[in-house]
């Protein structure tokens, strides 16, 4: 059944159609993936060295605040 709904004058969804499911990843969807997102795991990483340089840096200037001033 193509069309959902019909109230007399307007065929409402009457084009719609299911997206069609991807099955399996293959060799060529995986390489296509990897050149355009690049490597997930090393953007993580990366992020995550960023985050803990962020913080130890907040940390010793919060520390050289608190500890250096006389």
């Amino acid at each position: 059944m193509n069309v959902p709904y019909n109230n007399g004058k307007v065929k409402i969804g009457q084009f719609y159609q299911r997206p069609q499911p991807v099955y399996d990843v293959d060799k060529d969807m995986a390489l296509l993936q990897t050149a355009m997102i690049g490597d997930i795991k090393a953007h993580k990483k990366e992020k995550l060295h960023n985050v803990l340089y962020v913080g130890v840096l907040v940390f010793a200037l919060f520390g050289a605040i608190l500890f250096g001033g006389n």
